[in-house]
């Protein structure tokens, strides 16, 4: 059963218990007040009776202001009962029983109704010497009109309840009808259209949130597929240049082997350049391998244990070696003692590539600037070069952190791309960040930041 469906007959049923309801309480109030009129004037009648000297004349003089249905008895004994008034032309609604001690005596308190062939609404007064006056009326009528009104009243119930059932109905289909789209939407994302749309036309403010809500999750779910796909596709173009760049040096290698390995005779100084190329193409492969493990290891693993590494110191030694590698660079150094916790080596790491960096793909006339201070409980390494840089394209994939970026050297100098992208995993793993911009020197800028051994948790 749908839920449309299932709150329409809830409130169906609803309304026609309470039309019910008040159906009846209303005919049982009609017959209520129609019965305590005529104890009211059975009360000032019998009120006044007692005021005379004789009721029983009173009664029989004063005829003409009295109810026309009116009766009354005069009851002798206990046992004999008298008519002294019955204006009723229908015998069939005069009094037809004997009334016994203890109707007299209830009905001496209060009006009663002596039930017989009819029933009759009476009050009794005693008059002395064993005598007993009963006035009455009867309630025939009333009990007529109560079961008329009663079944009027439930047949107006019914219709109300059918009218209401049927409201209820079409205002619940429509005000769930937001919630049927919802169901649709849902189905048409499971089915994995993503790029459907949800309109939030609902007059109902939860539900309105609920359309607001479904469709950020929707939007994030959206973001992550689309995520999730680029970064296959990057992954995948990420492996294909890695099987790149090891096929190439293994082709060297083959193909020098084998020269190296045939019969034929080889000149001396072939055979020194066969063995000078293969050495060198295993080194090349050696640090590819290397940087993929190192990669792999901080993507999967955290940290190990660490201790206070004087960052200013690391990057003081490694660019004070690019000035012996590289005479005529200008290098300027400004760096102060600055403490972090890390690992060691992996820090030495990052320093060594960016020197290695800047000695390998900047002409060595390039000016070179590197800066290490402490500033608001971080620490903040620069290094900036006067190279060529990196294109947009590259910069955008070196900020998402996703790719690589092909050959960033120029003539034989080879590149395998990994090595900003190693720095930045390296410094992500500290805690840190690592941002690569173009700088005022006109080349790439290294900006990276570390927490500072008292900040660091």
């Amino acid at each position: 059963m749908t839920l449309s469906r299932r709150i329409s007959l809830v409130v169906s049923a609803t309304i026609a218990l309470t039309s019910f309801a008040i159906a009846v309480l209303a005919a049982f109030a009609g017959r209520a007040a129609a019965i305590d009129q005529v104890d009211e004037r059975l009360i000032e009648l019998r009120e006044a009776s007692l005021r005379s000297d004789d009721p029983v004349a009173f009664l029989l003089t004063e005829i003409g202001a009295v109810p026309s249905d009116l009766v009354a008895y005069l009851v002798v004994d206990d046992s004999e009962v008298l008519t002294l008034l019955d204006v009723s032309t229908d015998a069939s609604r005069r009094l037809s029983t004997a009334i016994s001690t203890a109707d007299l005596t209830g009905l001496a308190l209060s009006p009663g109704t002596l039930n017989g062939d009819f029933a009759t609404r009476a009050i009794a007064t005693n008059l002395g010497d064993g005598q007993t006056l009963v006035l009455g009326e009867p309630i025939d009528d009333i009990t007529r009109n109560f079961e008329r009104q009663l079944l009027t009243n439930l047949l107006l119930a019914i219709l109300i309840a059918l009218l209401g059932g049927g409201v209820s109905s079409a205002m619940t289909r429509r005000a769930l009808r937001p919630l049927r789209r919802i169901v649709a939407y849902s189905g048409e994302i499971a089915k994995g259209a993503l790029h459907a749309d949800l309109e939030h036309d609902s007059s109902a403010h939860e539900i309105r949130e609920l359309q607001s809500s479904i469709t950020e999750m929707v939007d994030s779910l959206r973001q992550f597929v689309e995520t999730k796909s680029r970064s296959e596709a990057d992954m995948r173009v990420f492996l294909a240049d890695v099987a790149h760049e090891l096929r190439t040096p293994l082709t060297t290698v083959r193909a020098y082997a084998d020269l190296l390995a045939s019969d034929e005779s080889v000149a001396p100084e072939i055979r020194s350049r066969a063995r000078e190329r293969i050495s060198h193409e295993s080194r090349r492969m050696s640090r590819l391998i290397d940087d993929l493990l190192l990669l792999a290891r901080l993507a999967s693993t955290s940290l190990g244990s660490t201790s206070r590494v004087d960052i200013g110191s690391l990057m003081s030694s490694h660019f004070s070696d690019l000035r012996v590698l590289d005479p005529g660079r200008s290098v300027e150094l400004h760096c102060d003692t600055c403490f972090v916790d890390g690992d060691p080596s992996l820090l030495e790491r990052v320093f060594a590539n960016l020197a290695s960096n800047v000695h390998r793909h900047t002409p060595e006339s390039a000016r070179v600037i590197a800066s290490c201070k402490t500033q608001n409980d971080a620490v903040q390494c620069v290094i900036e070069d006067a190279g060529p840089g990196l294109d947009d394209r590259q910069m955008r994939q070196l900020a998402a952190g996703t790719e690589r970026f092909g050959y960033l050297g120029s003539g034989d100098r080879h590149g395998t791309g990994l090595g900003l992208f190693l720095v930045a995993s390296i410094i992500r793993s500290h805690g840190g960040t690592a941002s690569f911009t173009r700088g005022d020197l006109g080349g790439l800028r290294v900006s990276l930041t570390l927490p500072s051994h008292h900040s660091a948790p």
